[in-house]
């Protein structure tokens, strides 16, 4: 092995189930009105190989992560699911530690009419330094 050849591993963090309550949609009442939506994130994350310690700072903190994608989701009003999920995608840019990062954005009530467990989109994005 070369000396100061630092190499690195990847893992996945998976958060399924995130709920939290916006203004989002086309609809007048569902801006005003506001209603539940579901994320489910999945976010490929490198660290060195040589991690052997138990030391949240040489993690990427998923509290912290967690936090971002709320006040980023909750943070404005959004017409289309499409353009929430890709500005989720394009905040979780500032952890250098993410890779690759897959947004599930379901909308739980959608106001159509016919009976839907959820609808939604799925977004994937690849950061590069």
């Amino acid at each position: 092995m070369k000396p100061n050849n630092q190499n690195s591993e990847t893992y996945q963090i998976k958060v399924s189930g995130l709920r939290l309550f916006a203004y989002h949609g086309v609809r007048p009442e569902e801006n005003a009105l506001g209603q539940e939506f579901e994320i489910d994130l999945s976010l490929m994350v490198t660290h060195a190989s040589t991690l052997k310690s138990d030391k949240l700072g040489e993690v990427v903190n998923y509290w912290e992560v967690l936090s971002t994608v709320r006040d980023v989701f909750t943070g404005k009003t959004f017409k289309l699911l499409e353009n929430a999920a890709q500005t989720v995608l394009e905040a979780l840019n500032k952890y250098h530690q993410i890779k690759h990062a897959t947004i599930h954005l379901k909308k739980l009530t959608p106001p159509i009419p016919v009976t839907v467990d959820n609808v939604g989109v799925v977004m994937e994005m690849t950061y590069t330094e």
